[in-house]
């Protein structure tokens, strides 16, 4: 499925779920995230901030960043990466490592020891897989990858 059905989805699935979603962000908000990482976004993560600058979701405190909060907290991150999603106020947590020079991306999860595990370089995948499990749905998948 595309970023783009995906959205389509999302949206016509609102009235049904618990997500809320932020209004899109304005392209100055998404250069000012570009520039503030040194990097150009990936066409999925332009698509999707232009769709909407992040969401929320009740269950568990969900909470996919907004533009604002990421340049806000970049500091925290390696250069290149940023938090994408959360929950439970950093309970578990989603980073994207953006390659500088080039439109890849790796969507990182956090591993029981600490480390940062590469999950997948799909934004949509990622989406999908939240709206079909949930928060759990994203927990799982790590040690599904490394089992």
């Amino acid at each position: 499925m595309t970023i783009q059905e995906l959205l389509s989805t999302l949206n016509a699935d609102l009235p049904q779920t618990d997500i809320t979603l932020y209004p899109a962000a304005s392209e100055q908000l998404i250069q000012q995230l570009e520039a503030a990482l040194g990097l150009v976004l990936p066409a999925d993560f332009r698509e999707f901030y232009t769709f909407c600058n992040g969401f929320e979701s009740a269950e568990f405190l969900f909470h996919m960043t907004p533009i604002e909060e990421i340049i806000h907290f970049k500091e925290d991150y390696q250069p290149h990466q940023f938090l994408f999603a959360e929950y439970a106020v950093c309970v578990d947590f989603w980073i994207v490592e953006i390659t500088p020079g080039s439109r890849g991306y790796r969507m990182l999860g956090q591993h029981p020891d600490g480390e940062m595990v590469f999950l997948t370089d799909s934004l949509a995948l990622f989406i999908a897989r939240f709206l079909q499990g949930g928060v759990l749905g994203l927990v799982d998948w790590l040690p599904e990858l490394i089992d």
